[in-house]
């Protein structure tokens, strides 16, 4: 009993827990099913089981609990544990519900409502109402779905239970936002959002504001909408609600569509998509994978919009199958149906017909059909024409179907236009006398005597298609809910085979427009198959070029391939010399031959590279005679080459076809490339890009070179003087520390000195007594205390100093204790941290030892503790710093170097590793500390760092270090 009552307890305590830290709980709750099944506590082990599977109902996870919520059914069954039971089959009917699959959750719930009735468990009687009321709503018969609702609202009046009453409270205003009573949707909403706020509702406080914001949306207030529904994704998402992330990302997705935002709707619909994958919501996919189609399609982004829409209808058929095939199975005992011939209709919705036959085939099957199931004595099914100006008949049956009218005009059936464009629900009319479209429907059936009608619209994405149409001729009819519910039915199939042919049809134009687009893609590819070749020679060539940094080796390199890969006959470098106004040209050649290096005036307004450096823009001539006019005078004509860069056995020529592109960094013009032919038209556009591509990779590469050079030499400079900063604080710092203890240690010797003195001046004069004997003895004692323990104190501080420095100038690895090491640098820099009022608490266990590299380690802790002084502290006194280190599991250390300093600037923290980047330039900050902490920690130590700040609060350094690396 004792063991029982301790269980009981801790169920409580982990379910009140489970909202702060669902995955934790979640794993308790095993534990406590486990320690339930071994005690015996077969009932405590269901509720254990059931907890569990609330919790990750709100994580998106429930589908992976059902095969473990069928084996607890089975043996509360077994144990006639009634309530238990109940709870496993409200469960279940969730689960199948979330899925799409109406009939098994109609199974459950109405199992479960049965069961509650016998048990008297009022709290799952009306959690059982309210998924059936759900189904109602999804098959679409909003009054009943209201009254079960309703009915629900009444039980909880019974109850004290804020959590059910919220979601009976949301769910009505779910029914009547479907309905269109948008503001009383939004009176529920807003009082199920005050309950929530009050009883700290976390998901249902986010529920409401989505709801909130589809109400605000079906009123047009996008702005308003996408606020709520934004709010409705951070709640969400912080306590882990993923069925409502997934639900209003969807929301989101549909408002940045109607906003234009295509790009972030298509985000969000994706994003949607995959938590809708995640929770095995079959009907949020089928609306994700539509609009991402239709989205695609729009942006003629052919091979992905057919993609999905292969999935949608796939998914789409899943979720028939599951759902529609069996809506109206088991009803008939919950006020879902009354008798009628549901095998029939059952048939009619599994038939393969409906999916692979034609349209006009499968409407004729449907208008068969629905006179055995509705004992009609006329159906017909009623469709717009493309153009929307007509009314056509696909589908009839009946007695007096040859009457009914094949084609009519939408101009003269206004008033039922008028009502097939605002209303969604069926059109009941027991008496044609007394209904207002009576005329037209006379008109359109083609039936003087028309009794009674039943028109259900039918609707695809929001658009009115038509209507199905089921009538008497010869007597009233008072068409019951169970005909309208049947007839809904009928008209949800005939939406499916519509959407079934408008996405095959969809799928039809997406195939000849992809295989249209690939058609033209492949020709587009054979021409530029060459142009191709050369982009890839240009590519490796690029690599070649800019992994130098040495200026020779790249103009090398661009000498060796450039003839080959141009097909050029000239082909020449210049280089920009702006203090000296002239461009070089170091690099021609012609014909596969090198030339004569020769100079630019900068100034010569009549030269083309003159042109192109002072503009930055490329040059592209076929012909110069004909266009040289945009560029140079007509003296220029005489410049095109120089005399002077011929070697004597070269033939000279005169340059018509001409390619020349500016080399340009940052801006900056450094130099020109210049490409020539004899001939008119030589060079194609394909060329001028493949000499822009040529003329980057060199640019880059040369500036590369010059830059490299000039770090190379900086770096060296900040490096040494960043050693010798380093040792000159190490000694002062060491000098300081030893101070002390020598100093009292001479003070002692100095005091013995004296005492001896008057000891022996008494022992000499016979005055010596045996008090002045104890009391030297005494003397001498204490001093010789006082000397071990200063000198010891001297002689640690001298080892550690040799330690320090000897590790610090070597990097070599050993074993050694991180406490202990860490230490014995810290007490290298104490002095240095007390002088400036500051602080250095230390954290560390005494156990973790490293085969590692002292040294690296000892300059990383010292580079943070002087960072910390010079950067977090700056004008600072009082200044905290704290380091601290834990094993993990995985055989690394974790260790954390923080202080509460003013914290670093976000755009600054992303650049704090890199090389000379520093706040503090010219007053004591070189830019490669952290930088030097970095690599030695990631090169030497094989470890990792990183950083994170809030400025004003402090800056937190963490480390993940192999404990053998």
């Amino acid at each position: 009993m004792r063991q029982a009552l301790n269980l009981n307890r801790n169920l409580h305590r982990i379910v009140k827990t489970a909202r702060r830290h669902p995955r934790l709980a979640t794993c308790l709750l095993s534990q406590l099913s486990l320690q339930a099944q071994a005690a015996g506590q077969t009932g405590l082990q269901l509720d254990a089981c059931y907890q569990r599977y609330l919790i990750l109902e709100r994580l998106g996870q429930a589908q992976s609990m059902h095969h473990e919520l069928e084996q607890g059914l089975q043996i509360a069954e077994q144990q006639q544990l009634t309530r238990p039971a109940g709870l496993m089959l409200l469960a279940l009917g969730r689960i199948s519900y979330t899925e799409g699959a109406y009939r098994d959750a109609i199974l459950y719930w109405t199992r479960c409502v049965d069961l509650s009735k016998f048990n008297r468990d009022q709290v799952t009687l009306v959690e059982a109402h309210i998924g059936l009321g759900q189904i109602y709503d999804a098959l679409g018969d909003r009054k009943t779905a209201a009254r079960f609702h309703t009915d629900a609202g009444i039980l909880l009046g019974q109850l004290n239970e804020p959590y059910l009453l919220c979601k009976q409270i949301i769910n009505l205003g779910v029914n009547e936002l479907n309905t269109g009573e948008l503001q009383a949707a939004e009176d529920c909403f807003l009082r199920a959002k005050a309950l929530a706020e009050e009883h700290a509702i976390h998901e249902y406080l986010a529920e409401t504001y989505w709801y909130l914001g589809l109400a605000a949306s079906r009123n047009a207030q996008l702005a308003i909408a996408e606020t709520h529904i934004r709010t409705a994704l951070q709640l969400a998402h912080a306590c882990d609600y993923v069925w409502l992330e997934a639900a209003t990302l969807d929301s989101l997705a549909d408002i940045l569509r109607a906003a234009g935002q295509m790009e972030e709707a298509l985000t969000a619909y994706a994003t949607a998509l995959s938590y809708a994958e995640k929770i095995g919501s079959r009907s949020q996919k089928v609306r994700s994978l539509a609009a991402l189609s239709e989205l695609h399609e729009q942006q003629e982004n052919w091979q992905a919009a057919l993609h999905f829409a292969r999935l949608h209808q796939q998914t789409a058929s899943e979720l028939s199958e599951l759902g529609t095939v069996d809506k109206f199975r088991e009803l008939r005992a919950y006020d879902l149906s009354r008798k009628s011939p549901v095998e029939i209709l059952l048939e009619l919705s599994s038939n393969r017909l409906l999916e692979e036959g034609q349209p006009t085939e499968v409407l004729q099957l449907i208008c068969d059909t629905a006179l055995s199931i509705l004992h009609a004595e006329l159906v017909s099914i009623h469709l717009f024409d493309d153009n929307g100006v007509g009314l056509h008949c696909h589908a009839k049956a009946g007695v007096a179907c040859a009457r009914v009218k094949t084609e009519m005009p939408c101009q003269n059936l206004p008033l039922l236009m008028h009502i097939l464009q605002q209303d969604e629900v069926p059109l009941v009319a027991h008496d044609m006398r007394l209904h207002v479209v009576a005329g037209e429907m006379q008109a359109l059936l083609g039936q003087p005597q028309l009794h009674s009608v039943l028109e259900i619209p039918l609707r695809l994405h929001g658009k009115s298609m038509g209507l199905l149409c089921l009538a008497q001729t010869s007597n009233i009819r008072h068409w019951s809910r169970e005909d309208v519910l049947f007839g809904r039915h009928l008209a949800n199939l005939i939406q499916q085979v519509l959407s079934h042919a408008e996405h095959a049809q969809t799928q039809k134009q997406l195939e000849a427009r992809v295989q249209e687009r690939t058609a033209s893609l492949q020709l587009q590819t054979e021409q530029l198959q060459q142009a191709h070749q050369h982009i890839y020679r240009l590519s490796e060539i690029g690599r070649e070029i800019t992994s130098s940094l040495d200026r020779d080796t790249i103009m090398e390199i661009v000498y060796r391939h450039v003839h080959d890969l141009m097909g050029a006959e000239v082909f020449a470098v210049g280089i920009y010399r702006p203090e000296q106004e002239t461009i070089e040209f170091p690099c021609n050649i012609l014909r596969g031959h090198r030339m004569l290096p020769y100079i630019r005036d900068i100034k010569d307004k009549d030269l083309l590279s003159v042109w192109c450096v002072t503009h930055q823009q490329a040059i592209f001539i076929g012909n110069i005679y004909t266009e040289y006019h945009g560029y140079i005078s007509e003296a220029g004509l005489h410049k095109l080459t120089v005399d002077s860069a011929y070697f004597a056995d070269l033939e000279k020529i005169i340059p018509v076809s001409h390619i020349y592109v500016p080399l340009v960094i940052k801006g900056r013009t450094i130099g020109v490339i210049a490409i020539q032919s004899t001939q008119k038209n030589a060079f194609q556009r394909m060329h001028l890009d493949i000499a822009m591509m040529l003329a980057a990779y060199t640019a880059i590469a040369v500036e590369n070179a010059e830059t490299y050079q000039q770090l190379l030499k900086a770096q060296q400079i900040l490096i040494s003087q960043e050693k010798l900063a380093a040792l000159g604080s190490l000694v002062a710092g060491i000098a300081h520390e030893l101070n002390t203890p020598i100093g009292n240690s001479l003070l002692t010797a100095t005091t013995l000195q004296e005492q001896s003195a008057i000891f022996l001046r008494k022992l000499t004069d016979n005055s010596l007594k045996r008090s002045d004997l104890n009391q030297f003895s005494a003397s001498i004692n204490n001093a010789n205390d006082l000397l071990l323990r200063n000198l010891m104190s001297a002689s640690d501080l001298v080892s550690s100093f040799k330690q320090v420095s000897v590790d610090q100038t070597s990097q070599k690895r050993r074993i050694f204790n991180l406490r202990k090491t860490s230490l014995e640098v810290i007490r290298t820099l104490h002095n240095l941290i007390h002088k400036r009022g500051h602080t250095l608490e230390i954290d560390i266990p005494d156990d973790i030892e490293l085969n590692s590299f002292p040294g690296p380690y000892g300059q990383i802790l010292s580079n943070f503790i002087n960072n910390a002084m010079l950067h977090a502290f700056d004008k600072r006194e009082n200044g905290k710093m704290l380091l601290r280190a834990y094993k993990t599991p995985d055989n690394q250390v974790q260790l954390i170097f923080s202080d509460n300093g003013m914290g670093i600037e976000e755009q600054d923290l992303r650049r704090i590793f890199d090389p000379f980047f520093t706040t503090k330039l010219g007053q004591g900050g070189s830019g490669l500390g952290l930088s030097i902490v970095h690599n030695l920690v990631t090169t030497i130590m094989l470890g990792s760092i990183t950083v994170d700040s809030t400025p004003g609060l402090g800056t937190r350094f963490s480390l993940s270090l192999p404990l053998n690396p």
